[in-house]
């Protein structure tokens, strides 16, 4: 039941600061920051943005720098975006270009929300936001930005952040200053170092052929095997709050499922079972008899599966946000209506949208499977943690019905958290995974 993390993460970028006032810390590849502006007034008119840049990384490397826009109204509904692209410093010789894109506000437009991102390692520079409006013909009004050009000396109290600007998380991966020029000029510079772009990592990738399809998947770590599965719509890249911690202790096998991140499909109808049936054979490709296996959300329910159909390749088995069959007595009433919308609109678009070709499989995998029965489970001989959030998705008597039924279960309900734990409080997650494998 997790297909909504780009929609997520296009929300967090625009919601108010307040509505994300307890900043995290994530491993990612990326770093966010973001300014919300109020464009209430100039709603309807034609707005034009534009922004300073540099990159400074090794000749190679795919280090960037991207600045994009987000409109939104009073209920905080989306209503557009700048291509992301469009304001992109892709060169990387550590020289200041301006950048600029352009947009229309829409009637209903109450604010804009500026966000920025830096990808992978080197030193970054951002300077002179300004934000104009169409002021009559040829003419442009300034919009007040909050420390557009940096020139305020003082912080953002939460983050240490510069005034005006607050990073979407915080991520150790990424250091940000305030930084002068010799000229007296001041900017943003930010950092990175260490960080890794978790499923397309080079270094670490490999791919099989197993069962008509290949397989992706990416190895960390020394120590017991220990298979990583995401979840609908996900990608290895999902787990970059777990893969550092869990390959201290564990060789990490984190895989891209069938028809997702970059591995491919050969079937026209998705099960569980048959992940399941491909997560075994590569297994036996890698020559490993047996892992630890740690599933979220689809990914709980392949493990399941695993446990059920390939029980003498599982040590043990923590499931995330798992369920065993999908209608209201399971899954909330508002998930089941969301995931429906998404089908009717992948099925309207199917014959034109290749997008839509990919993802109509998974949404129909949402609603149709999985088809576990509770009596099923007492086959499941693997000890099992069954891991939810308190303020899940997948309702709290389901989890403990799933728990109850295997005969070497338990649950842990993972307190203030939603279906999407490992990315909102990575630590906790990891605790109770490493605690239950035996991990201190």
């Amino acid at each position: 039941m997790k297909h909504f993390a780009l929609l997520l993460t296009l929300l967090a970028c625009y919601l108010p600061a307040a509505a994300q006032s307890k900043l995290k810390t994530q491993v990612s590849s990326l770093f966010y920051f973001r300014q919300r502006v109020d464009v209430q007034p100039y709603a309807g008119r034609a707005y034009r943005l534009s922004a300073r840049m540099k990159v400074d990384a090794p000749a190679g490397d795919s280090a960037d720098a991207n600045v994009f826009a987000v409109v939104f109204d009073k209920n905080k509904k989306f209503l557009s975006m700048s291509k992301p692209g469009q304001m992109r410093a892709k060169r990387r010789d550590g020289q200041w270009r301006t950048f600029s894109l352009s947009g229309t506000l829409p009637r209903t437009a109450v604010g804009l929300t500026l966000n920025a991102n830096v990808y992978l390692n080197g030193t970054f520079g951002y300077d002179d936001f300004k934000l104009e409006v169409a002021a009559g013909k040829g003419q442009w009004q300034a919009v007040p930005l909050l420390n557009g050009d940096f020139e305020a000396a003082r912080a953002d109290s939460a983050s240490g952040f510069p005034n005006g600007w607050r990073p979407l998380y915080l991520n150790e991966a990424f250091r940000f200053r305030t930084a002068q020029e010799p000229a007296g000029n001041h900017y943003l510079e930010l950092a990175g170092q260490g960080a890794v772009h978790y499923g397309k990592n080079a270094r670490a990738g490999h791919t099989v052929a197993v069962n008509g399809i290949k397989l992706y998947y990416e190895t960390y770590g020394t120590g017991e095997p220990l298979l990583l599965l995401h979840g609908n719509g996900q990608s290895i890249s999902a787990f970059n709050g777990q893969i550092p911690e869990l390959a201290k202790h564990y060789q990490v096998i984190a895989v891209d499922t069938r028809a997702q991140g970059q591995s491919t499909n050969g079937k026209p109808t998705l099960t569980y079972d048959l992940f399941a049936d491909d997560m075994s054979a590569l297994l036996t490709a890698l020559h490993i008899p047996a892992a630890h296996v740690v599933g979220w959300s689809d990914g709980g329910n392949t493990g399941l599966s695993m446990a059920l159909h390939h029980p003498q390749q599982v040590k043990k088995l923590v499931t995330m946000g798992a369920n065993l069959w999908a209608d209201s007595t399971a899954v909330t009433a508002a998930t089941l209506k969301e995931v429906r919308q998404g089908k009717a609109l992948t099925t309207l678009l199917y014959p034109v949208n290749q997008q839509a070709r990919k993802v109509r499989p998974l949404m129909v995998l949402l609603l149709d499977y999985p088809r576990m029965k509770a009596v099923d489970l007492a086959g499941v001989a693997v000890p099992t943690l069954v891991l939810a959030g308190e303020k899940d998705l997948i309702k709290e008597e389901h989890s403990r019905l799933i728990a109850r039924s295997l005969p070497h279960g338990q649950v842990q309900f993972l307190p203030g958290l939603t279906h999407y734990a490992p990315q909102e409080d990575p630590a906790v997650f990891n605790a109770a995974v490493l605690a239950f494998l035996g991990k201190p």
